[in-house]
C-alpha cells in the first residue's frame, strides 16, 4: 500500500514527536516498533529493506558508543557498579538504552523519507501552503545526504577496483582516511546543489507568485484511515503503558 507523502509526514512527525518528549524506555520500544510500522505501511520494496539493514549495520557502532558514553558519564541514580571515576548507575542505564532506541527510530524513519522522490516534497509542501523557496530548502536538505552517500560509495568502490578496502585498514589509519575521501566528497556535494540552483534560476525560480504542476498531490480515504488509526493505536498504548 503506497501512502501520500503528507501522510507519512504527519505520522513520522507525530512519531519523532513522542520519541522527544517520553523519557521512557517501554514508550521508546513502542515508537520505535511504530517506525518500523511506517517503513512497512509504504510498501517497502527488497531493496529499500536491505539498504536499511546495511544504514544500521554501519551505524550500530556509533549507536554502541554513544549509549556506552550515557552509561558511563551519567552518574545520577543507585550506583550499580564503581570503578574509580568511572559509575554505572540506574539512571544512566535507563538514558543509554533510550538512546540507542532513539537513533535506531531515526536511521528507520530516515530510510522512509530518503526513499521519497524529490518532486514529491515540493507538491506535499505546497498542499500545505509552505513558501516555495523553503519547500525548495527543506527537500533540498533532505536530499543532501542521500547525494553524499552516492558519492562516497562511488569512492569507495573506485578504491576497491585499486585493491584498497577501507575497512581492511588498520583503526589509527581509518580516521586519516575517511578526511582524505571526507572534504572532495563533500565539495561535490555542494557543488551539485549549486549547479541545481543555477539550473533552477535558468528556469525563472520565483519569477511568478503562482507554479504550476504536472501532478497533484491527494489524499485518499486509505490516507487518512491508515494514519486516524495508527494515531489513535499508538495514542492508546502510550496511555497503557504509562
Amino acid at each position: 500500500m503506497r501512502l501520500n507523502l503528507r501522510s507519512l509526514l504527519i505520522m513520522v512527525i507525530f512519531t519523532s514527536t513522542l520519541s522527544i518528549i517520553f523519557q521512557s524506555v517501554k514508550i521508546q520500544l513502542l515508537l520505535l516498533i511504530a517506525a518500523v510500522a511506517i517503513f512497512l505501511l509504504n510498501s517497502p520494496s527488497k531493496h529499500k529493506c536491505q539498504r536499511l539493514y546495511h544504514r544500521i549495520r554501519r551505524l550500530t557502532s556509533i549507536i554502541l558508543t554513544v549509549m556506552l558514553f550515557q552509561i558511563i558519564f551519567r552518574s545520577e541514580g543507585n550506583v550499580l557498579w564503581s570503578y574509580g571515576i568511572v559509575q554505572i548507575t540506574t539512571v544512566g542505564i535507563n538514558y543509554g538504552i533510550i538512546t540507542a532506541l532513539r537513533l535506531l527510530l531515526i536511521v528507520v524513519i530516515a530510510g522512509v523519507l530518503f526513499d521519497v522522490p524529490y518532486y514529491e516534497y515540493l507538491l506535499a509542501f505546497k498542499k500545505w501552503h509552505i513558501p516555495y523557496e523553503i519547500s525548495f530548502l527543506v527537500a533540498t536538505v533532505i536530499h543532501l545526504l542521500p547525494i553524499f552517500n552516492t558519492h562516497f560509495e562511488q569512492r569507495r568502490e573506485a578504491l576497491l577496483l585499486r585493491g584498497i578496502d577501507l575497512r581492511k585498514l588498520p583503526l589509527v589509519k581509518r580516521p586519516a582516511a575517511y578526511l582524505t575521501l571526507l572534504f572532495p566528497i563533500v565539495a561535490n556535494t555542494i557543488n551539485e546543489v549549486k549547479t541545481r540552483a543555477i539550473s533552477l534560476e535558468l528556469r525563472a525560480f520565483r519569477i511568478y507568485p503562482q507554479r504550476s504542476s504536472l501532478y497533484s498531490s491527494t489524499l485518499y480515504p486509505k490516507d487518512y484511515i491508515t494514519f486516524s488509526i495508527y494515531i489513535t493505536i499508538l495514542i492508546f498504548m502510550i496511555y497503557l503503558i504509562r
